[in-house]
């Protein structure tokens, strides 16, 4: 890997329970491990140290990483202060039942300048059915203490295309987010990922017209509110959109540190491995943890970068990109309204992002 990445990933995997759509790598209960793996987290951060050069972002993510504490996250963001770059983003993101006002101003206090609630709803019977644990007025009163707070970003994660979801719902959640004074909203097309809870239990996502109109009001009544529609998922207040973020979007070289995290830089992507006491052992030994190594070829990166390129509201540089892998497309979709070009430069119109993965399909070869 060629030395100085810019951007971090420190993967924090405690959780009291699993969400019923959660795929992601979490360890449910296990918190008597984290004073271990923090210390781990932070011997691996020492190993990968030559990687990075000064940091312009930092990202804190799970998992639920505010069931760390800010006394064990302390000597972490102790390592990272002297690798910060004048200006640098340090985000984190917290379940809204896990932190009050004392450890809020504690988690600014230590460095940390961004943090991203997950809602999902603001409906108690969608939050049912998501096996979510906070209530409405537990994401209102966090919001309120991370604004509080003093944070630079207060965000806000939220779901759509959730069974039992109604149009009423969606127009009560827009309602309650739009309401809250937050900077940032992500707003995800559920997923039922297999071994979920909700894919065992059989639950099927909306059809796709439902989930097409759902997704263009989530963007008109977010717009209205004075969001800008920055990326596929995401909603920002002017000069409040998530730095680390755009980064993967920009396919920027990254490491990540934590059991899970992946790691792109210099044409190699790494992942270590799952297993929170395998991940603990290594690191004790002084060793790397168990990983997955892949040499990204030039049509891969190719064409990430053009998956990755065209999710943001800006254009896409051809000559960064590299060509399509249909370059005829791009003339049809130009005339078709989806498309715009103006010399080596790309981008998708308004109602080309509504389609934005057809689009792509139209324009490069994916494995399926």
């Amino acid at each position: 890997m060629t030395p100085g990445a810019s951007h971090l990933y420190a993967h924090l995997p405690f959780c009291a329970s699993r969400c019923g759509y959660c795929a992601f790598v979490v360890e449910v209960g296990a918190l008597d491990r984290r004073d271990a793996y923090a210390a781990a987290l932070r011997a691996e951060l020492a190993a990968e140290s030559g990687r990075l050069g000064p940091l312009e972002t930092v990202y804190l993510g799970g998992g639920t990483p505010t069931l760390m504490r800010p006394h064990r996250l302390r000597g972490l963001l102790e390592d990272l202060a002297p690798r910060l770059a004048p200006g640098a983003e340090v985000s984190i993101e917290a379940n809204p039942e896990t932190v009050d006002g004392d450890q809020l101003r504690e988690l600014r206090a230590l460095g940390i300048t961004r943090v991203s609630l997950g809602a999902q709803s603001f409906q108690p019977h969608l939050l049912a059915a998501l096996d979510r644990a906070a209530t409405p007025a537990q994401v209102r009163r966090a919001v309120a203490c991370a604004q509080d707070a003093g944070f630079a970003s207060v965000s806000v994660d939220l779901l759509f295309g959730v069974p039992g979801q109604t149009p009423q719902d969606l127009e009560a959640d827009l309602a309650a987010v739009t309401g809250l004074g937050v900077d940032h909203v992500s707003w995800y097309e559920l997923e039922i990922k297999p071994g979920t809870a909700l894919e065992r239990m059989g639950a099927e996502p909306p059809d796709e017209d439902r989930a097409a109109d759902a997704y263009e009001r989530v963007v008109e009544g977010l717009e209205a509110a004075g969001f800008r529609w920055y990326e596929t998922a995401n909603f920002a207040r002017p000069g409040h959109e998530c730095r680390h973020s755009l980064a993967y979007w920009s396919a920027a070289d990254y490491l990540g540190i934590g059991v899970g995290a992946v790691s792109t830089a210099g044409g190699v992507r790494w992942r270590n491995a799952a297993g929170v006491d395998r991940y603990i052992a290594a690191l004790d030994a002084g060793e790397a943890p168990r990983r997955e190594t892949e040499t990204l070829d030039a049509d891969t990166r190719r064409r990430e970068r053009w998956m990755l390129g065209l999710r943001v509201d800006r254009d896409l540089d051809i000559g960064w990109a590299g060509a399509p892998d249909h370059p005829e497309a791009l003339e049809r979709l130009e005339a078709g309204g989806l498309v715009r070009r103006s010399g080596s430069r790309i981008a998708l119109t308004r109602r080309g992002r509504f389609i934005q993965n057809a689009v792509l399909q139209e324009l490069m070869e994916y494995a399926s």
